[in-house]
This record gives C-alpha cells, structure tokens and sequence, in this order.
C-alpha cells in the first residue's frame, strides 16, 4: 500500500499527537498492511440441514465483518492518495465515511456480542437480515430497520479514543467539523478563499485571492483529518480482537446450544424462517 508521503501534513501530524518517542506514520502502516492479511478472499460453510439457524448466524457473522476489513483497505487506499496529491476536501470525505464505518463496526460487534450472551438469537438473526439486503431491496426483510450512524457515534465516543470525554466530544471536534467542510456550505466554500479590501479615494476594492493548498485549509482540515490515523490501531489492536474472540469464537463455541435451543423451541424456528424466508444465503 501507497505510504503518506506528504510532508506538510506529516509534520502538523507528529506535533498534533505531541509524536516523540512515537514512529505514528509507521504504526500507522504497519497496522494497515496488517489489516490486509486478516481479509479472506472466500468464505465457505457447509452443515445439515438441521443446523441451519447456527449456519445463517456463523455465514452472515464471518462474511460482514469481513466486508469491514475489505472497505476499511479500500478506503484507506484513497485517503492516502487524496493526501499525497493534496486534495484536502476529498481527503473530509473519506475520512468522514472511516469515521462513520469505524463507529458502526463497534457498535453492531459491542451489540451482537451482547445478544450472543443473553442467548436473544432471533434478535440477532432480525440484526444480521437487516445486514443481509441493500437498500434497494428492503422489502424481502419483514420490520426492516437501519441502525443510525449518529447512535454508533455516541457509542464510538465513549468506548474507544474519546472515552475519557462526554459523548459529544466526538461530534464537536471531528465529525461536526467535517460534515460541515463536507457539505455544499460556506465553510466548504470560504477555506479555498483569502479576501484583501481595500479603500482608497472613497472607492472600495474587492480582492479574493484562492488556493487549494494554503495555511487556512491546513488549520482547517488538518486537525480533523488526522485523527484517521489512529484507526488501524484501534482495528487491529482492539476492535477485530474483540470481534474474534466475543463474537466469532463465542458462536462457534456455542453451535451445540443453539442447535439444541432451535430443535427444543418451535416458535423461535418458525420465527426463524419467517426472518430468513425471503432472504438468499450468499
């Protein structure tokens, strides 16, 4: 992978996280290349038919959070480049949709995992269904339901790089800030321009010099943009771990007792199959 190669935005990024003793850009790469290795180009279960409910649940698991990984490398790869060549508003952009898929990613995995230990499987299957369609094709999950991006970022916000601040911390430092840099607002506007006015002989002068790459945007958008950095570690050092061992493992562990529960408990396997009745196994 493409390695941040900007020297401006290096410099503001070692100073800003105070980076001494701290190698941020190469721990910075190293957990991405990580992240690489971890992603499975094919994922395959076969079982009997009378496991069918843990199959749905293990596939659907192992298959998202997988996708996570493969859009976390892909949008990392932009973000890079996007710095390199110095295309700051398309850098807000991904950086805002890292934020928003990082924050999900703890809040579906930290939700799943709950439900995994209260045994609340069909609760758990209605969350994987809602996982399983595109927003074009919502109808085949009867009571279909997003989950909002604004309560995975609270949840983001308290658990992980903002725990030790209130909740809204993270909407006042980054992703406010970036939402409006983002949008066809002034702020997106106003960065790109320096204003002279001059008045001489009582008559006024309007001046509006612009440029993609000056002081003002750097004091703009840097600040929000590097937290970005920080993501490959929570990733791989926190958030994947957590994954494997609470959610993925916990259900495999757990195949005997959801095999039991759905051949001893009829109503929750015909609400089963009313979840899934619509729905193509992929």
């Amino acid at each position: 992978m493409e390695k941040i190669s900007n020297k401006v935005f290096i410099k503001y990024a070692n100073s800003h996280f105070n980076n001494k003793e701290l190698d941020l850009f190469n721990i910075f790469q190293t957990n991405l290349e990580k992240l690489e290795t971890l992603i499975e180009r094919r994922i395959t279960h076969t079982y009997g038919s009378e496991e069918s409910v843990y199959l749905s649940i293990i596939h659907h698991i192992e298959t998202y959070f997988n996708s996570t990984k493969m859009k976390f490398v892909d949008l990392y790869r932009g973000y890079i480049s996007c710095i390199n060549s110095q295309s700051y508003s398309s850098t807000l952009l991904i950086s805002r949709t890292l934020l928003e898929n990082i924050s999900m990613l703890d809040y579906l995995s930290t939700k799943f995992i709950k439900l995994i230990r209260d045994k609340n499987y069909i609760k758990l299957i209605q969350e994987l269904a809602n996982l399983s369609v595109p927003s074009w094709r919502t109808e085949l999950v009867e009571n279909y339901k997003r989950t909002h991006i604004n309560d995975a970022l609270r949840h983001f916000s308290t658990t992980t790089a903002f725990k030790e601040k209130s909740e809204n911390e993270i909407f006042k430092i980054m992703y406010d800030p970036i939402s409006e840099m983002s949008h066809p607002s002034a702020s997106s506007f106003l960065m790109y321009q320096s204003h002279n006015n001059l008045i001489k002989n009582e008559m006024t002068k309007f001046q509006t010099s612009f440029s993609q790459n000056n002081e003002k945007i750097h004091g703009k958008v840097f600040p929000v943009i590097s937290w970005v950095l920080v993501y490959p570690y929570l990733l791989i050092e926190e958030l994947y771990p957590k994954v494997q061992k609470d959610l993925i493992d916990a259900i495999k562990n757990s195949k005997l007792e959801i095999d039991i529960h759905f051949k001893n408990n009829l109503d929750d396997l015909i609400k089963y199959n009313e979840i899934i009745k619509n729905l193509v196994l992929k």
